[in-house]
């Protein structure tokens, strides 16, 4: 090989690796690093969506592949008895997508389970079981990839469920014709990610004291008519009297106030921004 056409592969070799270095690594760089911050991001995601204090160590989410909600419910209702019949409950719930088929996804918590609950009547689909201090349910539906897991506290009123609320916003003003049962807490994996908060109250009926044959109070047009006053001057306020729907947005929170006679309750949920 002569020395020009040696120079010239030279040449040719230094073209290559100059155009490689200075434009097809840096791409490949690009791209890796985009592929570990999706993989973080989908990690995070998944974190991010489980509340603090959801026990995933001990009672795992089967094959999950993303997490649509996880709250937790604290019941006192005297009339609402948890899926393990008992009063007065606490328990975490959470709906995720796995790739388990139903029959494996049911098998494994089944074999999970250090014990499992038998029931008389046994819901279609849905496994019930203890796993250490939890007494656990496990759902999927066959229907799609949604799973469903009940993980219940030992106890409802573990002063530690109080760091749930403390950003709880105090909305309806104390009133001795409601009685607070419900409450709940949670993130819900849409809209780019939201914080929850639930409420549910009873309304107490005065009844028919004089014994006329009348009730006495309509306790439900007082209170229409006491949050009418209180919220009517809020931020993108609208009321629906058929319909008993009350919604205001109070700071960051979107408040949806459901004022339904049928039940005899008044169910408060208010959403905002995971991240502002």
């Amino acid at each position: 090989m002569n020395k020009k056409n040696l120079f010239f592969l030279l040449a040719i070799f230094i073209t290559i690796f100059f155009l490689w270095w200075f434009f097809i690594k840096p791409n490949q760089t690009v791209s890796q690093e985009k592929t570990t911050s999706q993989v973080n991001s989908q990690k995070k995601e998944e974190i991010n969506f489980l509340i603090e204090g959801f026990p995933s160590e001990q009672v795992p989410l089967y094959k999950s592949t993303k997490v649509s909600s996880n709250k937790i419910f604290i019941n006192t209702d005297p009339l609402n008895t948890s899926a393990f019949d008992e009063e007065n409950f606490a328990y975490y719930n959470v709906v995720f997508y796995s790739s388990a088929s139903q029959e494996e996804f049911l098998d494994y918590y089944r074999g999970f389970f250090e014990s499992q609950i038998e029931e008389e009547f046994p819901i279609e689909n849905m496994i019930k079981g203890k796993i250490g201090q939890y007494k656990v349910s496990a759902a999927h539906y066959g229907v799609d990839q949604t799973a469903y897991l009940q993980v219940h506290l030992p106890n409802y009123d573990d002063e530690g469920l109080d760091r749930y609320f403390l950003d709880l916003p105090n909305l309806l003003p104390v009133n001795p014709i409601l009685v607070e049962h419900e409450r709940s807490y949670g993130l819900l994996n849409q809209k780019g990610g939201e914080v929850e908060f639930t409420q549910y109250f009873t309304v107490l009926d005065s009844g028919d004291q004089n014994q006329d044959g009348l009730d006495d109070v309509d306790e439900f047009a007082l209170l229409e008519k006491e949050y009418q006053v209180k919220f009517g001057n809020e931020t993108a306020y609208s009321y629906d009297e058929k319909t008993g729907l009350m919604k205001w947005q109070s700071g960051d929170f979107s408040v949806t106030l459901s004022i339904s006679r049928d039940h005899g309750r008044l169910y408060l949920m208010m959403r905002k921004p995971l991240v502002n």
